[in-house]
């Protein structure tokens, strides 16, 4: 049970000597790179630079002992930290003047940090309970489209938000809540240009050029030579140095990252009347953040052919969420960029992470100082540039609507929602838009006439110029028969009849395919049987059941039998079990388990319709 719960004994026993190197350096550069970062997201997170150091330090720690993939870096993260930026902002708005309000329906002395430590304290327990309910599955509602619509928008929030440091100003959040805030806030953006700090402004230019350039044109050369030098602890390097030098904030009122104190934070409690107000931001992070680290997790696992447990990782962020959360500690999760730098590195175990957390502590105690002299515009510059890598997920939506237009609709619709409102509405809006698309396609389903192109291969008659139609009309219904598209079955088999030699027309506006080429000499003038593939009906519902009930019922009266092949058993025991087909002598002859045994059932019903019907039922079709 311990080994489950603490991957880390289990696997620590067999470490090999070996990797002590490739581990180690692969630390040391994560350590490099986490502390720029560190610093930038926390500003992100509208909290002190400092803190991001922390949130670098405590959680892989944690994640050393209780993760299981090898190769990821736990810690800051561009969308974690505008979230968190969000919630802190919600419950203690910035005001203009640079302070921010420190009173929250009726609890006083609060902080930021007080607000970020409780969202991540809940945020953990938020993990730990869909661990214990085995509620990982709930990440699967989280497409693709979804998560890159919502990476998209929320960057372009970022972007909005760090704007202010940019160019130096400092403006209020406490009136700007609400639908298209961000673009009140670009309004006042704006408005204050005319009173940018013009020495911030050429500092934040001149970073972001510089990292641009370096990233294009240096960093491939770098890789090249397997050589890590990040662009970031440059640029920080040299502001930090410049700022002290020309003592910017002194001269020009350059805002500076000031006061870092020395050592670690002592453990303390969160403030848990806080608690039901962060609830719903504390759940909107735990899902995101699971799912980011399984992702990644798996890509990883793939790619050097491990395993990961996905309920154990889910169990491991939630004790990083909780533990970290003592140490003031913002909620965190895997940072994308440090985790591919970290495989780079040549990273074999977790062990990478437990010597980067080393190195950051080492900054914290004797380093840290040194950087208070750093241009907060600077840092805002760094999260801007590597904003730009997630603003690039834009480019994924030509070749998105080649294939699939639905999944733009709801990329588009998730960025929209994000973008113009919040990180919460945004995530919740793309999650309903992507299962409305499942709903609609249910509703709407493809539906073919089949013919034969090999000795037992089946295609649609309009897509394949080799099919043949058969002497009995084969549909597919491309969908499960539930309530969505009950009717539409109905009509469907009703409109065939109806229709002459292969040229139907459907209405109810489905997407409807049946061959355009001439059958005269291959249908029969009279149908005796329609045969249903049903490869398709994966589940039903009650109304399904009704409609299918029905329709057999008309066809029988009609004299005409409807075959089922390719059937699945669940769903042949429940229309079993609803009597669907007490009028016939033995069930067998209308479930298939192929087309072309449909076929042969079909021929043989021509020549003697009394070998399937009841005696009453076929005096009743006799007298009809």
């Amino acid at each position: 049970m311990l080994y489950s719960r603490v991957p880390a004994i289990k696997w620590l026993r067999h470490y090999r000597r070996e990797d002590i190197a490739p581990d180690t350096a692969a630390g040391l550069t994560l350590a490099i790179y986490n502390v720029p970062q560190g610093m930038a997201y926390s500003v992100l997170a509208s909290l002190p630079p400092v803190y991001g150091l922390y949130a670098s330090f405590f959680p892989p720690l944690l994640y050393f002992l209780f993760g299981t993939s090898r190769h990821i870096s736990i810690g800051v993260f561009s969308i974690t930290c505008l979230m968190v930026g969000q919630a802190r902002v919600s419950i203690l708005p910035d005001y203009a003047n640079g302070t921010h309000a420190t009173e929250y329906n009726g609890m006083t002395g609060l902080t930021p940090i007080d607000v970020v430590v409780v969202l991540a304290f809940v945020t953990g327990m938020v993990q730990v309970i869909m661990w214990i309910l085995h509620l990982s599955f709930l990440s699967a509602y989280l497409s693709d489209s979804v998560v890159s619509g919502l990476t998209f928008g929320a960057a372009l929030q970022a972007l909005v938000a760090q704007l202010p440091n940019v160019i130096g100003v400092e403006l209020g959040h406490a009136e700007n809540d609400g639908f298209l805030h961000v673009l009140t806030k670009l309004k006042e953006i704006l408005a204050a240009v005319p009173h940018a700090n013009v020495v911030a402004l050429a500092l934040s230019m001149s970073t972001i050029a510089f990292l641009s350039m370096f990233k294009r044109f240096v960093d491939p050369c770098l890789q090249r030579r397997k050589i890590s030098l990040p662009s970031e602890l440059l640029a920080l390097i040299i502001t930090t140095t410049m700022s002290s030098v020309l003592h910017l904030h002194d001269r020009y009122n350059v805002k500076i990252v000031d006061q870092i104190p020395v050592g670690l934070p002592a453990p303390k409690l969160p403030r848990f009347e806080l608690v039901p107000d962060l609830l719903s931001h504390a759940t909107s992070i735990a899902v995101v953040s699971y799912v980011i680290t399984v992702s990644m997790g798996k890509l990883f696992a793939r790619k050097h052919k491990y395993q990961i447990n996905n309920d154990q990782e889910m169990l491991a962020l939630g004790l990083v969420g909780c533990f970290s959360s003592l140490f003031s500690v913002f909620p965190t999760t895997t940072s994308l960029s440090r985790s591919l730098i970290n495989d780079g590195a040549g990273a074999k175990t977790q062990v990478s992470g437990l010597v980067s957390s080393c190195a950051i502590l080492g900054v914290i105690l004797f380093v840290a100082p040194v950087l208070e002299p750093l241009p907060t515009c600077v840092l805002s510059s760094i999260v801007i540039v590597a904003l730009f890598s997630l603003l690039k997920k834009v480019e994924e939506l030509p070749t998105l609507w080649r294939f699939s237009k639905t999944d733009v609709a709801v990329w588009v619709g998730t960025a929209l929602v994000t973008f113009c409102w919040d990180i919460i509405e945004g995530l919740a809006c793309g999650v309903v838009i992507a299962l409305m698309t499942v709903i609609i396609r249910t509703q709407r389903p493809s539906i073919s006439l089949l013919g034969k192109i090999a000795e037992t291969e089946y295609r649609a008659l309009d897509s394949y110029t080799r099919a043949i139609a058969t002497d009995v009309p084969v549909i597919r219904f491309d969908a499960p028969v539930i309530f969505t598209n009950a009717d539409l079955l109905k009509d469907s088999i009703r409109d065939m009849l109806k229709t002459e030699q292969g040229k139907l027309t459907f209405f109810s506006g489905a997407s409807v395919s049946f061959g355009k080429k001439d059958n005269s000499s291959r249908v029969a003038p009279k149908w005796t049987a329609i045969i249903l593939d049903c490869r398709s009906w994966t589940y039903t519902d009650a109304m399904g059941v009704d409609a299918v009930r029905e329709i057999n019922e008309e066809m029988l009266n009609k004299k005409v039998l409807l075959i089922f092949a390719n059937l699945k058993s669940g769903i042949r025991i429940q229309y079993a079990r609803a009597g669907l087909f007490k009028t016939l002598l033995t069930e067998e002859n209308q479930f298939c388990p192929s087309i072309d045994d449909a076929i042969a059932v079909a021929a043989l019903l021509r020549s003697d319709s009394c070998a399937f019907f009841h005696a009453e039922t076929e005096d009743k079709i006799a007298v009809m």
